[in-house]
C-alpha cells in the first residue's frame, strides 16, 4: 500500500498580552516579529530571513513590522503566531497568503516566508481580543491546509518544481544506498 503524502502543518498558539501584575505589553509580539524576520542565528548579523507580507501580499519593512506589532499588542488581548508549512514544494510568499485568507479569521497579519530550511514556511503574526473557540481553530486548521495541499499540488505540477523535487530524490536514494552502490 502505497504512503500517503504527508499533509502541511498548520499550528497556532497565542499569548496573552498582559504582564503578570496585568498591564498591557507588546513584549511577546516584538520577540515574536524578531524571531520570525531573523531566527535566532541572523540576528546578531542583521541579516533577515525573509520579507514581510501583509494582507493581498503587500511588503512591509520590519521597524514598520514593530510599530505595527506594538500598537496591535497594545490594543488586542492576544498575540497569535501561526506557523504554515508544506512538505515538498517551495510556496511563495503570495501562495501562503491565499491559503491564510481563504481560511479568515485573521484580519491584520504579516508574515515571514523562509525557504531556508528543508520545508517552505511561513510565520504568520496577528491580534485578537478573543481566543478561537476549538471548533472554529479546526475549521480554520482544516481550510488552510486545504488551500495549502491545493496550492502545493500546483506548484509540483510546475515543470522546474518537478526536475528540482527528482534531482532532491536521486540525491536522497544515492546517499541511503551509498556511493558504492550507485
Amino acid at each position: 500500500m502505497a504512503k500517503a503524502d504527508p499533509l502541511p502543518l498548520v499550528r497556532m498558539e497565542h499569548t496573552r498580552n498582559r504582564t503578570p501584575t496585568g498591564k498591557r505589553t507588546a513584549t511577546p509580539a516584538r520577540k515574536a516579529a524578531v524571531y520570525f524576520a531573523f531566527g535566532q542565528a541572523n540576528q546578531a548579523a542583521g541579516q533577515q530571513r525573509g520579507d514581510w507580507l501583509g494582507p493581498g501580499g503587500e511588503r512591509h519593512k520590519h521597524e514598520e513590522v514593530l510599530a505595527w506589532a506594538q500598537n496591535q499588542a497594545k490594543q488586542h488581548e492576544h498575540t497569535f503566531q501561526a506557523l504554515l508549512s508544506v512538505p515538498q514544494a517551495r510556496l511563495t510568499g503570495g501562495d501562503y497568503a491565499r491559503a491564510l485568507e481563504a481560511a479568515g479569521q485573521t484580519e491584520g497579519w504579516r508574515m515571514v516566508v523562509h525557504n531556508d530550511t528543508d520545508y517552505s514556511h511561513a510565520h504568520v503574526l496577528f491580534f485578537r481580543d478573543k481566543r478561537l473557540p476549538r471548533d472554529q481553530f479546526d475549521r480554520w486548521q482544516t481550510q488552510v491546509q486545504q488551500a495549502l495541499v491545493t496550492l502545493e499540488e500546483k506548484r509540483l505540477a510546475e515543470p522546474e518544481q518537478g526536475v528540482e523535487i527528482a534531482a532532491g530524490r536521486a540525491e536522497e536514494s544515492q546517499s541511503w544506498r551509498g556511493p558504492e552502490l550507485g
